[in-house]
């Protein structure tokens, strides 16, 4: 009985998930809108920071589109007790980038420096993020609950981006190995290891969020 409890509970879910799977943050869903959220200015900040990252990381083939759904996937996985049983992606990593960025089409010098660019720009979207997130951590006042959930979508669905754009990176870089030189290499992976760094520091700072949320949970049990 217990276990078709649980497979219901899960079907549930993953019901919802699907009516929201465009939307990563709902897989926490909070049913916080951004208007409530852009009330306060630091929420405001982490949201548009969070929302120009999505966006970015998506429409420069830093990660999959359907991310969100392989989101959605891996967390029904887990409610079942399947995790890591997702399918693997039909394509390899980074064969979207190479294609949309054309750097086959070009020389080894001018297909590192753009992807170079791209790693410094998917460093810095991800800082802001990361500073936004601190922000809030660091003054507590004037959240409740919900929006904490929100914020705290918004902080993993940035935490899982840009893990997959250090995948897509790297994946560059060993499929673009015979046109880069050791200089060209060095210079990629230095913005790379950032964005890693930052990855992680998301990490720490939903973990900030939750413990967050959980100290408000006497005083706001209800919202």
């Amino acid at each position: 009985m217990r276990g078709y409890q649980g497979v219901l509970a899960a079907i549930c879910a993953c019901g919802l998930i699907t009516a929201c799977a465009s939307d990563p943050i709902s897989l926490v869903g909070s049913g916080v809108s951004d208007t409530e959220l852009r009330s306060n200015p630091a929420q405001a900040n982490l949201l548009n920071a969070a929302q120009t990252l999505q966006t970015s990381y998506r429409d420069n083939a830093w990660v999959r589109t359907d991310g969100a759904m392989q989101t959605a996937r891996g967390w029904m996985d887990r409610l079942t007790g399947q995790a890591g049983s997702e399918a693997e992606p039909a394509e390899q990593p980074g064969q979207a980038y190479i294609e949309l960025r054309q750097l086959l089409t070009l020389n080894g010098a001018a297909a590192a420096e753009l992807v170079v660019t791209d790693v410094t720009l998917a460093t810095a979207q991800a800082r802001q993020v990361d500073q936004a997130a601190r922000a809030i951590i660091i003054q507590p006042a004037g959240f409740t609950r919900s929006t904490l959930t929100r914020d705290l979508g918004e902080v993993e669905t940035a935490i899982n981006l840009t893990r997959e754009a250090v995948t897509t990176f790297d994946a560059v870089v060993a499929l673009m190995s015979d046109r880069f030189d050791e200089e060209q290499r060095a210079r990629v992976n230095i913005e790379r290891d950032q964005l890693a760094f930052l990855s992680e520091s998301l990490r720490d700072h939903a973990d900030a969020l939750a413990r967050l949320r959980r100290e408000l949970r006497d005083v706001q049990p209800f919202s």
